[in-house]
């Protein structure tokens, strides 16, 4: 029997560069997702790392009182305001304490003010007093301004009682007052719980006084002043006790920068 003879089998060549081919597209394919997955890792890498950022913000954000503004003039409680022992208002030496309480910051009547019909009716305000200069304005006294008058109405009382002279308003006007100052009280209904002790600030004192050094959220007394300024009914109460005494001539007192004109008929 004849030798078995064995050939080699030649591989085509077009076998091989579809194997080729196939490889290199895998290789591709593989570097290709694993770019991809790379980059979605950064990318939610950095998404989780921002939602963290914006959680923690909104949870600060959250964490801060909302300052809602005030219907009439738009205050805000914006004021850190502490608690204090004070030596100016009460101060000893009348002559100190009288100048503190005449401070034209404390003007009672700087809060009558004109306001015009189309302001009133936008917040709610029942109509008013005409104002003489213009009847297209109501005349009102800002709450905050009535309540120091009473104030110093019922200081001028005490100082006038101590001193053992003849009393300036009568007992009607006084007792208006004091309830004015009670509904005030419980209308703000301050909860800020003051502390008590010989703590803090009143460390060492043989009689400490509650609360000071705290602080408290108040409103900008100065702002308030300046709106009534800015919307004023040029009113002074001059000569209330002069019989006839013509009422035009108590709003003739306007601030500087404003003029009033003739009266409307």
């Amino acid at each position: 029997m004849a030798p078995q003879e064995y050939k080699i089998v030649q591989q085509d060549d077009t076998d091989h560069n579809i194997e080729t081919l196939m490889y290199l597209n895998l290789q591709r394919q593989l570097r290709y997702f694993k770019g991809v997955s790379f980059a979605l890792g950064i990318f939610l890498s950095f998404s989780l790392l921002f939602n963290a950022l914006w959680i923690n913000q909104t949870l600060q954000l959250m964490s801060i009182p909302i300052l809602t503004p005030t219907k009439y003039t738009g205050l805000v409680r914006n004021i850190s305001t502490p608690f204090i022992i004070d030596n100016l208002f009460t101060n000893e030496i009348r002559t100190i304490a009288d100048a503190a309480w005449s401070s034209p910051d404390l003007d009672s009547e700087v809060g009558l003010v004109a306001l015009t019909d189309e302001y009133a009716k936008s917040k709610g305000l029942l109509p008013a007093q005409r104002w003489p200069w213009d009847h297209s304005k109501g005349i009102y006294i800002l709450n905050g301004f009535h309540n120091l008058h009473c104030l110093q109405l019922v200081r001028n009382l005490v100082l006038e009682a101590y001193d053992n002279v003849p009393l300036t308003y009568p007992l009607e006007h006084v007792s208006h007052c004091l309830n004015v100052l009670r509904e005030e009280v419980m209308c703000n209904a301050d909860d800020t719980p003051r502390y008590t002790g010989r703590l803090n600030s009143e460390k060492g004192k043989e009689h400490p006084t509650s609360g000071i050094g705290q602080t408290r959220m108040c409103n900008d007394w100065g702002k308030l002043r300046s709106w009534a300024v800015a919307h004023s009914g040029c009113f002074r109460a001059i000569n209330e006790s002069t019989p006839n005494f013509p009422t035009i001539e108590r709003y003739k007192f306007c601030p500087e920068g404003m003029n009033y004109s003739s009266p409307t008929p």
